[in-house]
């Protein structure tokens, strides 16, 4: 009687194999340099116009952070004047919406076309 074969062996060496890989990659990937994010202005569409060049924020030396602090704090604060209150917009009425459009009277009319004619199909007897 012939012995059925195991696949320890080959199962084994792709254990082996699978396992090495992932540490490898997991290595590779903590150690790589990672670029800044870029940031894309995107139409409406969805489809790529061009990479975002917004405001950055600058690098002020020590100088230069404190006379942003004295120009923050010489800033009079203004009051603001309180806004009227509005009626909540909970009370507005649903709006309603026509089946048909204004200055027609009936719905959209009804085109009936012919039935297609259907012919019998004709069997030819081929020659050999």
């Amino acid at each position: 009687m012939k012995k059925k074969p195991t696949y320890k062996l080959p199962v084994s060496i792709c254990a082996i194999v699978l396992a090495a890989g992932a540490v490898v990659l997991a290595v590779l990937m903590e150690t790589r340099q990672m670029a800044p994010p870029r940031k894309y202005e995107v139409d409406m569409s969805g489809e790529v116009i061009g990479i975002d060049n917004g405001p950055k924020t600058p690098v002020l030396t020590e100088e230069e952070t404190k006379e942003e602090e004295t120009r923050e704090e010489k800033k009079p604060e203004k009051p603001v004047p309180a806004a009227p209150e509005e009626e909540p917009a909970a009370a507005e009425e649903p709006v309603i919406v026509p089946d048909v459009p204004e200055g027609q009277t009936d719905p959209a009319p009804v085109v009936r076309t012919p039935a297609p004619e259907i012919k019998k199909p004709v069997i030819d007897k081929v020659e050999n």
